[in-house]
């Protein structure tokens, strides 16, 4: 009894904890493809044109 009240009460909280990890991991993906993308267009107006 006492194992089934554990694993009713620690699922959802490593559900949320998970959900975190993967939200924050993909926030940081977009914030650096986007700082990548502003990186080679600063370099293409100071270079090449």
């Amino acid at each position: 009894m006492v194992m089934n009240h554990e694993i009713i009460i620690f699922t959802p909280i490593f559900a949320v904890l998970i959900g975190f990890m993967v939200l924050r991991i993909l926030k940081k993906r977009k914030k650096s493809a986007k700082n990548i993308y502003k990186l080679i267009d600063d370099l293409e107006k100071k270079y090449i044109y």
